[in-house]
């Protein structure tokens, strides 16, 4: 009775699949390219006395970039994406946690026609003042043709700063350092 408990439970993935009335195998994607710009890919966070060492509250850097992408239909394909940032306290922090927003923006054809923004708590336990921390898997559908060349498509992720931020990355020539999978 066991046995056949199992067996349902393990032939009951294949069933459904059956009934979804759609040949999945004949749209098999290609996911888009994604890139991280160095500009967005360190969020630096200042107390309001300026920035320097002693002032600095926080600091995160992307260090991975992974995903998958699947047919959703015929005319859709799923990317899903996640990042891994190294997140570090500095001295001018007052708090244990902390909220960094990042962004998914969609490129098609060099044009960005769609930005999503997400936001990482990260709270730090006590006495630690550096961690690495992996956001939640994130989904994003395309609505494309099989006859769609995957160039036409691709990703930028970052960090969703503040002008001033931005400004800071830019003067001081950040550098993201990240791998992609």
């Amino acid at each position: 009775m066991r046995f056949a408990g199992v067996a349902m439970a393990l032939s009951l993935p294949l069933w459904l699949v059956g009934c979804s009335g759609e040949d999945e195998t004949t749209f098999a994607p290609s996911c888009p390219a994604m890139h991280i710009p160095a500009e967005v890919g360190d969020y630096y966070n200042y107390s309001a006395k300026g920035p320097s060492f002693n002032h600095l509250v926080t600091h995160a850097s992307i260090t991975k970039l992974s995903g998958d992408c699947l047919a959703a239909g015929k005319k859709t394909l799923r990317t899903r994406v996640a990042i891994r940032m190294l997140v570090r306290r500095g001295p001018g922090a007052t708090s244990d946690e902390f909220v960094f927003p990042w962004f998914l923006a969609v490129v098609h054809n060099d044009k960005i026609v769609g930005k999503h923004v997400f936001s990482q708590t990260v709270t730090f336990p006590s006495g630690q003042d550096a961690m690495a921390v992996d956001t939640r898997l994130v989904t994003v559908d395309l609505p494309i043709r099989p006859t769609t060349d995957a160039s036409d498509y691709h990703f930028e992720v970052g960090f969703q700063l503040s002008h001033t931020q931005l400004a800071y990355n830019r003067e001081h020539g950040i550098l993201a350092s990240f791998d992609a999978q």
